[in-house]
């Protein structure tokens, strides 16, 4: 028989986690306590600490006695979160360079470029896309870079997840081309350039995300015209 070995609260936090992340649960939507509560039959306790882990991703903004409320933004936010990524890897790149076995790099860098292609258009994609980049903030051997990198990259895909469906598949294909050309560049020597394509694909994803922001504007425009 297989045993679950997470906590209540691990479980819980699970499932609201991916619910947020699918917009199940809507951006702004107030979690309250004991409404949750009765839905996984639990006491107040496992709830509240699921959502403490919730609030260390950044995806609550604020927890009250009666519970707490999801995280809202705007395209600001979505460009604080990417600035802040874009730099976390950055310096992941600089520093696995640095400290670590190029090809031994690459390798990994490799393994997750084949997923990548192979669950293009799933969400499966994501989790490896993530898992590209990380492998620089792994190998860079600095904790707090990679406790930086796991908390913004929660928020970061959150907005992926939700905001680039109209043009999903042709924004992978391109991630995946960008991917490419970093492996190249650092298995080169060339940690500079492998930042320079870093840099163009974190400031690509601010352009595509200000154009979906703006195409949803617009559509609530018409439907009010329509109303």
């Amino acid at each position: 028989m297989l045993i679950n070995k997470k906590t209540l609260s691990d479980q819980i936090y699970d499932i609201l986690k991916m619910e947020i992340l699918k917009r199940e649960i809507p951006f702004g939507t107030k979690l309250v306590n004991r409404t949750l509560q009765k839905r996984f039959e639990v006491s107040s306790s496992p709830i509240r600490d699921a959502i403490n882990h919730l609030n260390q991703d950044g995806l609550i903004t604020s927890i009250d006695n009666s519970g707490a409320t999801v995280v809202d933004f705007d395209y600001d936010f979505f460009l604080e979160i990417n600035e802040v990524l874009l730099y976390a890897v950055n310096t992941g790149i600089k520093l696995s360079f640095e400290k670590s076995n190029i090809e031994e790099v690459c390798k990994h860098l490799e393994e997750y470029l084949l997923l990548q292609e192979k669950y293009i258009g799933t969400d499966k994609f994501y989790d490896y896309d993530y898992k590209f980049h990380k492998a620089f903030i792994e190998y860079s051997k600095n904790a707090r870079l990679k406790k930086i990198f796991d908390e913004y990259n929660v928020l970061h895909e959150m907005l992926v997840r939700n905001y680039y469906e109209p043009e999903t598949f042709q924004i992978q294909e391109d991630g995946i081309e960008i991917h490419k050309q970093i492996i190249d560049a650092f298995r080169a020597n060339d940690y500079q350039l492998a930042m320079t394509l870093t840099e163009k694909h974190y400031k690509g994803a601010e352009q595509i995300f200000k154009k979906v922001l703006q195409r949803g504007k617009e559509k609530l425009k018409e439907d009010d015209s329509c109303n």
